[in-house]
């Protein structure tokens, strides 16, 4: 499946990032250079950078350009996949799922991008709120690609999350790119949350590669930041 362009200069961009070819600080060239460079239009160069700043990877600086974050080449905590695989799993135990919904569609551009979907494409979105002794804690809402979304019913995803569902389905997951950061609550989050407009929110982003380095599942979280705690043990390895 080729791969769309806006995603080529997502994927490149932040691998100058990765590798230090622009390191933190660095300004990245401006808007017409990546044009001409990659052969596409200004709008699809835009998005792909305005991505990357959402990520964190890039800072606009307004009549300057656009520089890497001091803090971007940082390389990422590593945790180990069985452990938030057990994650998932307890946390899904202890907790509820209501209003499930679940729809074929075209993607977002940030999840096009994360899942390499070709334009016109569509992925499966489901999207629930997960409660716990009546308490909603979080809004979560997960993109596959159909292929994949055929193969799992209804039934199994009220019971368990699809990242548990992936391998029983034949998807073997090889690794996973996680972020945690900070929102507020739109409209729809605060109404399924049940909580004011713009109220603080826990985001957490998860997107799932398979063996062959296919993106299989995109994750996007939302947690009531007054009812979650994010909870990691740390330890010496040695």
């Amino acid at each position: 499946m080729a791969t769309p362009r806006y995603h080529q200069v997502y994927v490149t961009l932040r691998t100058w990032v990765r590798d230090g070819t622009y390191k933190p600080g660095d300004q990245i060239p401006t808007e017409p250079q990546l044009c001409q460079l990659f052969d596409v239009s200004r709008i699809t160069v835009r998005k792909a950078i305005d991505h990357l700043a959402r990520e964190g990877w890039l800072v606009r600086q307004q009549g300057r350009g656009t520089f890497v974050q001091l803090s971007a080449s940082r390389t990422a905590a590593s945790l180990d996949l069985e452990e938030v695989r057990n994650q998932v799993a307890s946390f899904a135990a202890v907790t509820d799922v209501q209003d499930l919904q679940v729809l074929d569609l075209e993607p977002d551009e940030e999840t096009r991008a994360a899942l390499g979907i070709e334009p016109g494409g569509l992925v499966q979105r489901a999207t629930h709120v997960r409660t716990h002794q009546g308490v909603p804690l979080g809004l979560i809402t997960t993109y596959v690609p159909l292929d994949i979304a055929r193969k799992v019913t209804l039934e199994e995803m009220a019971e368990q999350p699809m990242f548990e569902l992936l391998g029983k389905v034949g998807v073997r997951v090889a690794h996973a790119d996680q972020y945690i950061g900070a929102t507020l609550a739109s409209v729809e989050a605060a109404r399924a949350l049940e909580i004011e407009l713009g109220a603080p929110l826990l985001r957490i982003t998860r997107t799932v590669f398979d063996e062959r380095e296919r993106p299989v599942e995109r994750v996007v979280a939302l947690y009531r930041a007054d009812s979650y705690q994010y909870h990691m043990h740390l330890r010496h390895t040695a």
